[in-house]
């Protein structure tokens, strides 16, 4: 039989009932992040840094861990011209005491051609696998934000105009930007003011924004 020592050490090993409580919960919407894409769906999702805030709260920071199974590797972006954008495609192992480990799969693409671009989706996919794996422990990683049927903003259901210019505004100004550096971007980018910019434009300045911001919390999350 074990001693005393040994049975403590198997308990410190458990799972606690809260702690299983909350991975069966649904991630709150605060939590909840969303980028929109060209064809003006919404995308919701857990940001990298927030699903490891909830992991060190769930399991407690010394009670889990991620790591890369092989290497990260790369292919040419199918659809583009060789070495304009890459795929990078990484494997990640969590372990948490008291449950099974679980594996995914995640992806980033290098848009750009550049040392910091790749740099960025190289992290972007480990995050992105981390996310992934930790989604098989259940809701509160948001497993079932895949399942929820996805909004569409402006482009395609008739949002107006001058709410995308203010989502833009936005997520300009949480990566950083202030209001005449974002019009500037704007204007390179698409060749008007950001007040005359149409609909579907404005669908796709959210998208660009969006998932710059995203690719910026990836870095800092990994």
């Amino acid at each position: 039989m074990p001693d005393s020592n040994g049975t403590r050490a198997a308990r410190r090993r458990r799972l606690t009932p809260a702690a299983r409580r909350r991975l069966q919960q649904p991630l709150p919407p605060e939590l909840v992040s969303e980028r929109t894409t060209e064809d003006g769906e919404v995308l919701r999702y857990l940001e990298g840094w927030r699903a490891i805030d909830e992991a060190n709260a769930i399991f407690g920071p010394d009670r889990w861990g991620a790591e890369l199974v092989g290497e990260i590797s790369s292919r040419p972006h199918p659809g583009t011209d060789a070495g304009r954008a890459v795929v990078y495609t990484a494997t990640v192992r969590v372990t948490a005491w008291g449950c099974l480990p679980h594996s995914d799969v995640g992806t980033a693409v290098a848009e750009e051609n550049s040392a910091e671009a790749h740099a960025v989706a190289v992290k972007a996919a480990a995050t992105d696998a981390l996310k992934r794996a930790l989604r098989h422990f259940g809701a509160r990683f948001g497993n079932g934000l895949g399942n929820e049927p996805a909004s569409v903003t402006a482009g395609a259901a008739g949002t107006r105009p001058e709410e995308l210019r203010r989502r833009v505004l936005e997520i300009a100004a949480s990566a950083g930007s202030d209001e005449a550096r974002t019009e500037s971007w704007v204007e390179r980018r698409y060749g008007r003011p950001l007040a005359e910019l149409d609909a579907p434009s404005l669908a796709a300045a959210v998208d660009a924004l969006s998932r710059g911001l995203h690719r910026r919390n990836g870095q800092r999350a990994a």
